[in-house]
């Protein structure tokens, strides 16, 4: 079991495990589906040719269809499964990293991590169910995917909702710009789902608004991704600012 606190004089300090754990939880995503879809792609298994394309762009391809067959899709499996026990571990330290901050109640800092860890749970459904048929894996697939993204997504909102108010406060101001870039990431990935909410309402081809949704499926997943390498660096300015701290009370 990591232990992602000790606790001194000079209050909580966070040690290295936490900051690799979230810090692997936002890399491991981000190279999960390109690197299956190019290794799929790479092996010339069961993808057609107009599934070949710079998805982010083109959109001919969704991250399931790139990743639920050939080796690409043990490859995701492998990155993606160890990863939910990576993203539990950082919800838990974001949990009890909360609670050593002014900023936010113990009550907030249990909502944030149950959404996230929800998230988490429900990756395991839809990265099981690729590359499986019937209603019910569908099911798993769609609500899988659905909830973990939406989990994922709210947490780390209430996240920074907490953080926000106090960031020139936090760490002496040293959280100030991680706490910044996180908004901005968060910024993109509801801007996205917004859009993608209307998609229907703005167009009528539907080949136009299935690469569309695809297009924003493979760039919604970046942020979010991507905002855990910026957890990983709200625990490690922490991590510095306290220890610094203790120094000079010494």
């Amino acid at each position: 079991m990591v232990v992602p606190f000790r606790t001194n004089r000079s209050g909580p300090t966070i040690l290295v495990a936490p900051v690799t754990i979230a810090l692997l939880a936002g890399l491991l995503p981000l190279l999960a589906a390109p690197a299956a879809y190019l290794l799929n792609v790479h092996a010339a298994t069961n993808l057609a040719p107009e599934f070949i394309c710079l998805p982010y762009l083109d959109g001919c391809v969704s991250i399931s269809r790139a990743a639920r067959s050939g080796p690409g899709l043990l490859l995701f499996r492998a990155l993606m499964l160890p990863n939910v026990f990576l993203l539990l571990l950082t919800w838990e330290n974001v949990r009890k990293w909360l609670l050593t901050l002014p900023a936010c109640s113990r009550r907030r800092a249990w909502t944030i991590a149950l959404l996230g860890m929800a998230g988490a749970v429900f990756l395991v459904f839809y990265v099981t169910s690729l590359g499986t048929e019937g209603e019910w894996y569908r099911w798993q697939r769609r609500y899988g995917v659905t909830i973990y993204f939406g989990g994922t997504a709210l947490a780390q909102l209430l996240l920074v909702a907490v953080l926000w108010p106090a960031r020139r406060q936090l760490a002496a101001g040293r959280l100030l710009q991680p706490i910044v870039t996180l908004l901005a990431l968060i910024s993109v990935q509801w801007a996205l789902g917004v859009f993608s909410a209307f998609k229907r309402l703005l167009f009528e081809d539907p080949d136009f608004i299935d690469r569309l949704e695809n297009v924003i499926e493979w760039w919604y997943a970046l942020p979010m991704a991507m905002g855990f390498i910026v957890i990983a660096w709200l625990f490690r300015r922490s991590s510095v600012h306290l220890q610094s701290a203790a120094a000079n009370q010494s």
